[in-house]
């Protein structure tokens, strides 16, 4: 005659909580439904989608909103123009990066970090500036870039004049150092609602696929 095994309620807690990790949300608002955004933003998630194969989480998420989203990527877009930049794309990817770590930004330090390996050339060196750049031998600039990035997102109010004399001294010309500002300051704006909306990392940064973006 069988028996049935009585149930487990410490088993059956820990499979519903496995359950709920894998129902977790991109986002604390969700995502829209594509088909729904205006045109504007839709054409974003089309460029994203023929660029990359996909749309990133950050995208998704911010797109609840479809101005904040259309918003943040024609700043980025702009501010990340080769063209128009002051800085090379390893100084821009740096500062990105130290930004969003003293920020414990996940989701921007996992895509960033990518994005200065690649500029580098060197994935460990970028995993481990993304840990802690004071552990790591930086050149004089990358130093002094990443410095002033940590303060400028700690404790702004301690930033001083000597702090911009001493990029200055080293070669960045006075746009090139307002751009250094610029660039913390938006990766401040954007780690913010990437922490605030629990923005998570998307698949593609743990299989090896380089994506761009916030």
């Amino acid at each position: 005659m069988s028996t049935i095994a009585p149930s487990d309620p410490f088993a059956d807690h820990l499979n519903d909580f496995d359950a709920d990790l894998q129902r977790e949300p991109v986002s604390r608002f969700g995502v829209p439904d594509e088909t729904r955004l205006p045109p504007h933003v839709a054409s974003i998630h089309a460029k994203f989608r023929r660029q990359y194969g996909f749309v990133p989480n950050w995208l998704a998420a911010l797109s609840v909103n479809p101005d904040t989203a259309y918003r943040l990527v024609t700043f980025y877009e702009h501010l990340f123009d080769p063209h128009r930049s002051h800085l090379t794309a390893a100084e821009r990817e740096l500062i990105a990066v130290v930004t969003s770590a003293a920020n414990e930004c996940s989701y921007c330090v996992f895509n960033h970090t990518q994005a200065l390996a690649n500029v580098l050339g060197d994935t460990v060196r970028a995993q481990r500036i993304a840990q802690g750049f004071r552990h790591v031998r930086l050149s004089v600039k990358e130093a002094a870039l990443a410095e002033i990035s940590e303060r400028l997102t700690r404790e702004p109010g301690s930033v001083r004049e000597e702090d911009l004399q001493r990029l200055r001294s080293i070669g960045f010309t006075q746009q090139a150092v307002t751009e250094v500002l610029e660039i913390s300051a938006f990766f401040n704006y954007a780690n913010r609602l990437t922490i605030a909306l629990n923005v998570v990392p998307d698949d593609q940064f743990f299989a090896g696929r380089d994506i761009e973006g916030v």
